[in-house]
């Protein structure tokens, strides 16, 4: 596993695949707080990318055969309603058609148990996501940088 250059709370298990232009990025995130900053962060720092972004993880589940396009990274969320962020990514890896998306969790744990078993389940990164605005707004400009290269 590589830890990302600055914050040594990233890790990233599998290194980034080149995508096209106007890459998109898939968030599932319970804290809607968190998803207008997500929106806001796009807007102003990150315009070249699409973020598309959802409340909980049972929408995508529902819709893994009919959704499209498919993002070409996804930013999971570990504790939500419904469905969990581990739940989901199961799911997701095992489909034949979500399994090659890289699956970062992008969360609050700290929990080295969390780590490992998202691992283990295929996560493809972990990343305890910061508190304050100009530390998620970091992660993110990190986060895509390292995962979506362009062709």
């Amino acid at each position: 596993m590589e830890n990302s250059g600055s914050d040594k709370r990233s890790v990233f298990a599998t290194r980034p695949v080149p995508v096209g232009e106007n890459p998109t990025l898939c968030f599932i995130e319970d804290n809607d707080e968190n998803l207008i900053l997500y929106e806001w962060i796009n807007a102003r720092y990150l315009p070249e990318y699409t973020f598309q972004l959802y409340s909980d993880g049972f929408f995508l589940q529902e819709r893994l055969n009919a959704f499209a396009p498919k993002p070409d990274l996804i930013l999971l969320d570990l504790k939500m309603p419904y469905i969990t962020g581990f739940q989901l990514l199961t799911r997701l890896k095992a489909h034949p058609d979500w399994k090659h998306i890289p699956v970062v969790i992008f969360t609050h744990s700290t929990s080295p148990k969390d780590v490992e078993h998202c691992f283990t389940a295929g996560a493809d990164g972990f990343i305890n996501k910061e508190i304050s605005v100009h530390g998620i707004t970091a992660q993110l400009v990190e986060v895509c940088e390292h995962w979506l290269k362009y062709t």
